[in-house]
Protein backbone atom coordinates (compact mmCIF):
# COMPACT_ATOMS: atom_id res chain seq x y z
CA UNK A 1 0.00 0.00 0.00
CA UNK A 2 0.94 3.75 -0.58
CA UNK A 3 2.30 5.21 2.97
CA UNK A 4 3.29 8.80 3.55
CA UNK A 5 4.11 10.52 6.54
CA UNK A 6 2.88 13.96 7.29
CA UNK A 7 3.28 16.22 9.69
CA UNK A 8 0.09 18.61 10.14
CA UNK A 9 -0.94 21.42 11.83
CA UNK A 10 2.80 22.42 11.08
CA UNK A 11 4.66 25.67 9.90
CA UNK A 12 7.42 23.60 8.80
CA UNK A 13 8.94 20.41 8.23
CA UNK A 14 9.04 18.02 11.76
CA UNK A 15 6.73 20.57 13.64
CA UNK A 16 3.31 19.68 13.94
CA UNK A 17 1.98 16.53 14.30
CA UNK A 18 3.28 13.26 12.72
CA UNK A 19 0.46 10.91 10.86
CA UNK A 20 1.32 8.02 9.37
CA UNK A 21 -1.22 7.84 6.12
CA UNK A 22 -2.13 4.97 4.06
CA UNK A 23 -3.95 4.77 0.96
CA UNK A 24 -5.73 1.81 0.04
CA UNK A 25 -7.68 0.45 -3.13
CA UNK A 26 -9.96 -1.66 -1.49
CA UNK A 27 -10.37 -2.11 2.40
CA UNK A 28 -8.02 -4.43 4.54
CA UNK A 29 -9.29 -6.20 8.25
CA UNK A 30 -9.19 -3.85 11.18
CA UNK A 31 -6.13 -6.54 12.54
CA UNK A 32 -3.70 -5.54 9.93
CA UNK A 33 -4.81 -2.02 9.90
CA UNK A 34 -3.93 -1.65 13.94
CA UNK A 35 -0.65 -3.86 13.18
CA UNK A 36 0.31 -1.11 11.09
CA UNK A 37 -0.63 1.40 13.63
CA UNK A 38 1.37 0.05 16.27
CA UNK A 39 4.21 -1.00 13.87
CA UNK A 40 4.50 3.25 12.34
CA UNK A 41 4.33 3.86 16.27
CA UNK A 42 3.10 7.15 15.59
CA UNK A 43 -0.05 9.57 17.50
CA UNK A 44 -2.28 8.14 14.54
CA UNK A 45 -2.02 6.41 11.52
CA UNK A 46 -5.07 6.95 8.95
CA UNK A 47 -6.56 4.70 6.33
CA UNK A 48 -8.50 5.72 3.70
CA UNK A 49 -10.53 4.33 0.86
CA UNK A 50 -11.94 5.91 -1.96
CA UNK A 51 -15.81 5.18 -1.90
CA UNK A 52 -18.40 5.86 -3.88
CA UNK A 53 -17.71 9.70 -4.38
CA UNK A 54 -16.68 10.08 -0.79
CA UNK A 55 -14.05 9.07 1.21
CA UNK A 56 -13.82 6.01 4.05
CA UNK A 57 -11.48 7.18 6.32
CA UNK A 58 -10.68 5.09 9.73
CA UNK A 59 -7.61 6.05 12.32
CA UNK A 60 -5.85 4.22 15.16
CA UNK A 61 -3.20 5.02 17.56
CA UNK A 62 -0.77 2.23 18.97
CA UNK A 63 -3.11 0.56 20.55
CA UNK A 64 -6.73 1.51 19.60
CA UNK A 65 -9.27 2.32 17.25
CA UNK A 66 -10.49 5.76 17.78
CA UNK A 67 -13.88 7.47 15.91
CA UNK A 68 -12.07 10.23 14.77
CA UNK A 69 -9.06 12.79 14.35
CA UNK A 70 -8.19 15.59 13.23
CA UNK A 71 -4.36 15.60 12.56
CA UNK A 72 -4.72 12.75 10.11
CA UNK A 73 -6.96 13.77 8.27
CA UNK A 74 -5.40 17.17 7.70
CA UNK A 75 -2.67 14.92 6.31
CA UNK A 76 -4.44 12.40 4.50
CA UNK A 77 -6.32 14.90 2.17
CA UNK A 78 -2.90 16.76 1.92
CA UNK A 79 -0.87 13.80 0.69
CA UNK A 80 -4.31 12.80 -2.09
CA UNK A 81 -3.89 16.28 -2.86
CA UNK A 82 -0.04 15.99 -3.39
CA UNK A 83 -0.20 12.82 -5.44
CA UNK A 84 -3.10 14.00 -7.34
CA UNK A 85 -5.99 11.93 -5.97
CA UNK A 86 -8.24 14.95 -5.80
CA UNK A 87 -10.59 16.20 -8.06
CA UNK A 88 -9.39 19.98 -7.33
CA UNK A 89 -12.70 21.21 -9.80
CA UNK A 90 -14.29 21.17 -6.50
CA UNK A 91 -13.33 22.09 -3.05
CA UNK A 92 -15.77 20.51 -0.70
CA UNK A 93 -14.85 16.83 -0.12
CA UNK A 94 -16.78 14.07 2.18
CA UNK A 95 -15.56 11.78 4.83
CA UNK A 96 -17.40 8.39 6.11
CA UNK A 97 -15.87 8.05 9.53
CA UNK A 98 -17.24 6.48 12.49
CA UNK A 99 -18.62 9.57 13.94
CA UNK A 100 -20.52 10.23 10.60
CA UNK A 101 -20.11 11.88 7.14
CA UNK A 102 -18.05 14.97 7.16
CA UNK A 103 -16.90 17.42 5.54
CA UNK A 104 -13.57 18.68 4.32
CA UNK A 105 -12.95 21.74 2.94
CA UNK A 106 -10.01 22.98 0.92
CA UNK A 107 -9.32 26.60 1.34
CA UNK A 108 -6.13 29.00 0.87
CA UNK A 109 -5.24 30.97 4.28
CA UNK A 110 -1.83 33.14 3.31
CA UNK A 111 -1.31 30.93 0.33
CA UNK A 112 -1.24 28.27 2.09
CA UNK A 113 -3.51 25.29 0.87
CA UNK A 114 -5.53 24.36 4.38
CA UNK A 115 -8.13 21.75 4.61
CA UNK A 116 -11.04 22.41 7.52
CA UNK A 117 -12.75 19.49 8.67
CA UNK A 118 -15.86 19.27 9.91
CA UNK A 119 -16.60 18.51 13.43
CA UNK A 120 -20.09 17.26 15.28
CA UNK A 121 -21.88 19.49 17.02
CA UNK A 122 -20.46 19.60 20.58
CA UNK A 123 -21.87 17.79 23.66
CA UNK A 124 -20.89 18.89 27.01
CA UNK A 125 -21.03 17.10 30.35
CA UNK A 126 -20.44 18.00 33.46
CA UNK A 127 -17.68 16.69 35.85
CA UNK A 128 -16.89 19.75 38.10
CA UNK A 129 -17.01 17.68 41.30
CA UNK A 130 -13.63 15.77 39.87
CA UNK A 131 -11.65 19.32 40.86
CA UNK A 132 -9.62 18.00 43.61
CA UNK A 133 -8.43 14.95 41.98
CA UNK A 134 -7.73 16.50 38.36
CA UNK A 135 -5.89 18.86 40.33
CA UNK A 136 -3.53 16.04 41.77
CA UNK A 137 -3.15 14.24 39.00
CA UNK A 138 -1.60 16.84 36.60
CA UNK A 139 0.60 17.95 39.94
CA UNK A 140 -0.91 21.46 40.28
CA UNK A 141 -2.78 23.54 43.33
CA UNK A 142 -6.84 23.43 43.09
CA UNK A 143 -6.77 27.05 43.30
CA UNK A 144 -4.62 27.05 39.20
CA UNK A 145 -7.84 25.89 37.98
CA UNK A 146 -10.02 28.70 36.39
CA UNK A 147 -13.23 29.29 37.95
CA UNK A 148 -15.26 27.95 34.89
CA UNK A 149 -16.72 24.28 35.40
CA UNK A 150 -14.71 20.55 34.56
CA UNK A 151 -16.54 19.79 31.24
CA UNK A 152 -16.26 16.72 29.45
CA UNK A 153 -16.93 17.67 25.63
CA UNK A 154 -17.50 15.77 22.29
CA UNK A 155 -17.12 17.09 18.88
CA UNK A 156 -16.32 13.43 17.49
CA UNK A 157 -14.14 12.73 20.48
CA UNK A 158 -14.74 12.98 24.25
CA UNK A 159 -12.39 14.97 25.35
CA UNK A 160 -12.02 16.62 29.59
CA UNK A 161 -11.42 20.37 29.01
CA UNK A 162 -10.35 22.93 31.45
CA UNK A 163 -8.54 26.00 32.17
CA UNK A 164 -5.66 26.72 33.83
CA UNK A 165 -4.48 30.57 35.05
CA UNK A 166 -1.38 30.80 33.20
CA UNK A 167 0.77 29.29 30.68
CA UNK A 168 3.75 28.75 33.24
CA UNK A 169 0.99 26.39 35.01
CA UNK A 170 0.43 25.01 31.60
CA UNK A 171 4.14 24.36 30.86
CA UNK A 172 4.98 22.77 34.40
CA UNK A 173 2.37 20.39 34.60
CA UNK A 174 3.32 16.88 35.91
CA UNK A 175 0.59 14.51 34.93
CA UNK A 176 0.47 11.31 36.22
CA UNK A 177 -0.25 8.89 33.03
CA UNK A 178 -1.49 5.93 34.95
CA UNK A 179 -4.10 7.97 36.93
CA UNK A 180 -5.13 9.69 34.02
CA UNK A 181 -5.40 6.66 31.86
CA UNK A 182 -7.44 5.24 34.56
CA UNK A 183 -9.81 8.23 35.22
CA UNK A 184 -10.45 8.19 31.42
CA UNK A 185 -11.53 4.52 30.89
CA UNK A 186 -14.08 4.98 34.23
CA UNK A 187 -15.23 8.42 32.76
CA UNK A 188 -15.38 7.63 28.58
CA UNK A 189 -13.01 9.90 28.03
CA UNK A 190 -10.11 9.77 24.90
CA UNK A 191 -8.19 11.69 27.62
CA UNK A 192 -7.43 15.55 29.26
CA UNK A 193 -6.89 18.40 27.41
CA UNK A 194 -5.69 21.73 29.61
CA UNK A 195 -5.92 24.87 28.34
CA UNK A 196 -4.98 28.68 28.94
CA UNK A 197 -5.48 31.90 27.33
CA UNK A 198 -2.48 33.63 27.43
CA UNK A 199 -0.28 32.54 24.61
CA UNK A 200 3.22 32.40 23.56
CA UNK A 201 2.40 33.83 20.19
CA UNK A 202 0.25 36.78 20.38
CA UNK A 203 -1.44 36.21 17.43
CA UNK A 204 -2.64 32.84 18.51
CA UNK A 205 -5.90 32.76 20.81
CA UNK A 206 -5.69 30.13 23.27
CA UNK A 207 -2.82 27.36 24.32
CA UNK A 208 -3.22 24.03 25.41
CA UNK A 209 -2.08 20.36 25.76
CA UNK A 210 -4.03 16.90 24.92
CA UNK A 211 -2.97 14.39 27.27
CA UNK A 212 -4.56 10.35 26.21
CA UNK A 213 -2.54 7.47 27.63
CA UNK A 214 -5.86 5.78 27.68
CA UNK A 215 -5.26 5.09 23.85
CA UNK A 216 -1.60 4.98 23.91
CA UNK A 217 -0.84 8.16 23.34
CA UNK A 218 1.22 10.14 26.25
CA UNK A 219 0.94 13.59 24.70
CA UNK A 220 -0.80 14.46 21.04
CA UNK A 221 1.48 17.23 20.35
CA UNK A 222 -0.97 19.27 17.96
CA UNK A 223 -4.64 17.79 18.35
CA UNK A 224 -7.37 18.53 15.79
CA UNK A 225 -10.42 16.93 18.14
CA UNK A 226 -8.39 18.61 20.97
CA UNK A 227 -8.75 21.85 19.36
CA UNK A 228 -12.33 22.03 18.64
CA UNK A 229 -13.69 20.77 21.86
CA UNK A 230 -11.14 23.15 23.67
CA UNK A 231 -12.69 25.79 21.59
CA UNK A 232 -16.48 25.11 21.72
CA UNK A 233 -15.66 25.19 25.79
CA UNK A 234 -14.43 28.82 25.25
CA UNK A 235 -17.31 29.79 23.47
CA UNK A 236 -19.78 27.72 25.56
CA UNK A 237 -18.61 30.21 28.42
CA UNK A 238 -18.36 32.68 26.87
CA UNK A 239 -14.84 33.02 27.93
CA UNK A 240 -13.46 35.02 24.11
CA UNK A 241 -16.09 37.27 22.38
CA UNK A 242 -15.24 35.87 19.52
CA UNK A 243 -16.06 32.82 17.40
CA UNK A 244 -12.63 32.14 15.32
CA UNK A 245 -9.56 31.25 17.08
CA UNK A 246 -5.85 29.60 15.87
CA UNK A 247 -5.04 27.62 18.76
CA UNK A 248 -1.74 27.29 19.85
CA UNK A 249 -0.18 23.39 20.97
CA UNK A 250 3.31 21.20 20.83
CA UNK A 251 5.77 23.85 22.35
CA UNK A 252 6.62 22.82 25.54
CA UNK A 253 7.73 19.05 23.64
CA UNK A 254 9.23 20.93 20.19
CA UNK A 255 6.63 20.20 17.98
CA UNK A 256 4.79 23.46 17.91
CA UNK A 257 1.93 23.84 15.60
CA UNK A 258 -1.34 26.10 14.89
CA UNK A 259 -4.75 24.82 14.35
CA UNK A 260 -7.58 27.22 12.31
CA UNK A 261 -11.21 27.17 14.58
CA UNK A 262 -14.28 28.22 12.88
CA UNK A 263 -17.46 28.42 15.09
CA UNK A 264 -20.80 29.30 13.86
CA UNK A 265 -23.75 29.81 17.10
CA UNK A 266 -27.67 30.74 16.62
CA UNK A 267 -29.44 31.78 19.79
CA UNK A 268 -26.19 30.68 21.99
CA UNK A 269 -26.30 27.21 20.55
CA UNK A 270 -23.29 26.32 18.77
CA UNK A 271 -24.09 24.46 14.79
CA UNK A 272 -21.16 24.21 13.72
CA UNK A 273 -17.18 23.65 14.17
CA UNK A 274 -14.74 23.38 11.70
CA UNK A 275 -10.62 22.64 12.50
CA UNK A 276 -7.81 22.95 9.91
CA UNK A 277 -4.27 23.59 9.43
CA UNK A 278 -1.34 23.31 6.97
CA UNK A 279 0.36 20.34 6.26
CA UNK A 280 4.06 18.99 5.09
CA UNK A 281 4.84 15.53 3.81
CA UNK A 282 8.27 14.50 5.00
CA UNK A 283 8.21 10.69 4.11
CA UNK A 284 6.61 8.32 1.18
CA UNK A 285 6.66 5.05 0.49
CA UNK A 286 5.53 1.60 0.41
CA UNK A 287 4.56 -0.83 3.26
CA UNK A 288 4.57 -4.44 2.31
CA UNK A 289 2.15 -7.14 3.85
Amino acid sequence: MEYYIVDSFATKLFKGNPAGVCVLDRRIPLELMQKIAEENNLPETAFVVKGKGNYELRWFTPKAEIDLCGHATIGTFHALLEEGKLNTNKSIFYQETKAGVLSVELKKINNENIFMMEQNTPEFENLDNCRKELAQMIGVHEDRLLEYPIIKVNTGLWWLVFGLKSLDDLKNISPDLNKIKKFSGDNNIIGITPFCIETIDKKCDYHLRSIAPYVGVTEDPVCGTGNACVSSYIVHHNILDKTSFIGEQGNFINRPGKVYVNITRENNDITSVKIGGSAYTILSGEIMY
